[in-house]
């Protein structure tokens, strides 16, 4: 069992580092692709994002191959374990996982120069707070959900403070009118007929166009078209969670 727990941190500490250098881990899970095809993508992404050269390529490699090593240890002795661990065993792989991230944080440096360095923890805390807002569920107020997304589309679209009040304006009032609809859905304690399902249906796509529509007259061409990418990119996302879950 010992021994079991112990791969259990390093299974913990090898996902953390991949998910680290790879914010779509989920996607190569559906794709079902091999730790191979998958070390070959974080790789990819890394190189790309951070401009490896040859030899540090070939460094990051070989740790992502050690790492994957460990995984698969991992999945085929958990197989075996038909037992939760205590509490105290908890404490301990907590203590062993913060051991592994900075083992992995320490290889890393060693790796990148400083300029890269400051980028790959960027990606990490970008990630961490991804996955954190996917693991504990959002808990922050309508307004400060929308305060938020204003400040990411002010700095993706570079707003005037003109646009950034229209646009805060309008983000406010969809997230009135979703609040309203969550409100009605919940006081009816019933589930929506198929009937009831096409009408929110049509009525969201409705919502849809007059808020494009209404972003369209705010922006410039140029934030436009960033601004629809950025929706293409988002519904993607959206349908790829769906499939999850099918």
């Amino acid at each position: 069992m010992k021994k079991l727990f112990i791969a259990a941190l390093l299974f913990v500490g090898i996902v953390s580092f991949a998910q680290d250098i790879n914010q779509k881990p989920a996607r190569d899970q559906r794709e079902k692709l091999t730790p191979e095809q998958r070390n070959e993508k974080h790789l990819q992404k890394l190189t790309s994002e951070l401009s490896l050269d040859k030899k540090q390529q070939d460094q990051v490699k070989q740790l992502l191959a050690e790492r994957s090593a460990k995984a698969e240890k991992f999945k085929d002795s958990r197989k075996d374990s038909k037992t939760n661990p205590t509490a105290a065993e908890k404490e301990a792989f907590k203590k062993q996982i913060e051991t592994e991230k900075a083992a992995n944080d320490a290889k890393m440096k060693a790796i990148l120069n400083a300029d890269q360095y400051t980028k790959w923890t960027a990606l990490k805390k970008d990630h961490e707070g991804k996955g954190h807002h996917k693991g504990h569920g959002d808990h922050k107020t309508p307004q400060e959900r929308d305060q938020a997304h204003l400040q990411k589309l002010t700095t993706d679209l570079n707003l005037s403070a003109d646009q950034q009040k229209q646009v805060g304006e309008l983000l406010s009032d969809r997230s009135t009118k979703m609040e309203m609809l969550k409100k009605s859905r919940k006081d009816t304690g019933v589930a929506p007929t198929d009937a009831e399902k096409k009408a929110m249906k049509k009525q969201m796509e409705e919502d849809h166009k007059a808020t494009d529509a209404k972003m369209k007259s705010i922006l410039n061409a140029d934030q436009y078209k960033k601004w629809t990418a950025i929706q293409k990119e988002h519904k993607d996302k959206m349908k790829d969670h769906r499939k999850d879950k099918m």
